[in-house]
């Protein structure tokens, strides 16, 4: 079980209610538990409030919100309040590197702008949709369907991702159409609405079915009107040659944090 036991508040400002703040020990604790977490850029870190270390804080009170930008949070994990027993839960949000991996149902496009790191939540959600979509592929009797193709997530540090107004939390991926045999590997080479004579509409019906019941989804973008009909997306500018899944935080499952 993970333990994150402080004696006080560790990050940006100072000490409140006469609580410690910024105790060495602390600080050691939570730099430690960032790095088992995966956030690796905090490696080294002494000083609470060094920017590595408020970098990651603030990405992790943006990711427990649910938002798809680092635009919320203080910097600061106040001892037993929420980023605390976050950092201590059994399903912490993990930050992982996609690159090069793939399972049941799902398979690594390639990664435009390097933007590859994502949320544990995110692939523990994505191989559960792969496994869906597999079920009903074969149920269906499609057997040539495509995987879901994973193409864009979040830089390594999080933030500002090129290209893109979101994906900075690694709550955002993207995913690119299924396309028909003898295209189904062409997925690079979609432009404007060329998908249209390549589209394989069949797969990635159950693509989108899997993800919505699987992912715990917040938004599908993608403009296709039957997607659109079904009630299976949302309409959202720049989304009419891929997928686009937004997903909700998990309910916390505690840890010791006390």
């Amino acid at each position: 079980m993970p333990i994150l036991r402080l004696s006080g508040s560790v990050g940006n400002g100072r000490s409140k209610r006469g609580i410690p703040h910024n105790d060495p020990a602390d600080i050691i604790k939570v730099r430690d538990r960032f790095v088992e977490l995966g956030y690796l850029w905090v490696r080294g870190v002494i000083n609470g409030q060094d920017k590595n270390l408020i970098k990651a804080i603030k990405l992790v009170q943006s990711i427990i919100k649910g938002h798809s930008k680092v635009d919320t949070g203080d910097g600061r994990i106040d001892l037993r309040g929420a980023t605390h027993r976050w950092l201590a839960a059994k399903n912490a949000p993990g930050w992982v590197n996609m690159t090069g991996k793939s399972g049941l149902g799902w398979q690594i496009a390639y990664f435009e702008r390097g933007n590859s790191w994502t949320t544990s939540w995110m692939l523990e959600k994505i191989v559960l949709a792969g496994i869906w979509y597999r079920g009903k592929v074969t149920i269906a009797g499609i057997s040539d369907a495509p995987p879901m193709w994973i193409r864009d997530c979040s830089p390594i540090e999080g933030g500002k991702a090129r290209g893109h107004k979101s994906h900075q939390t690694g709550i955002d991926v993207d995913m690119r159409l299924p396309l028909l045999p003898p295209d189904t590997n062409k997925y690079d080479q979609l432009r404007g609405r060329d998908y249209t004579r390549r589209f394989y509409r069949a797969a990635a019906l159950l693509q989108v079915e899997s993800i919505k019941s699987c992912m715990a989804t917040q938004y599908i973008f993608f403009n296709d009107p039957e997607f659109i009909r079904k009630r299976l997306s949302t309409r959202q500018a720049n989304h009419s040659e891929h997928y686009h899944i937004r997903i909700k935080p998990p309910a916390r499952l505690e840890g010791t944090y006390m």
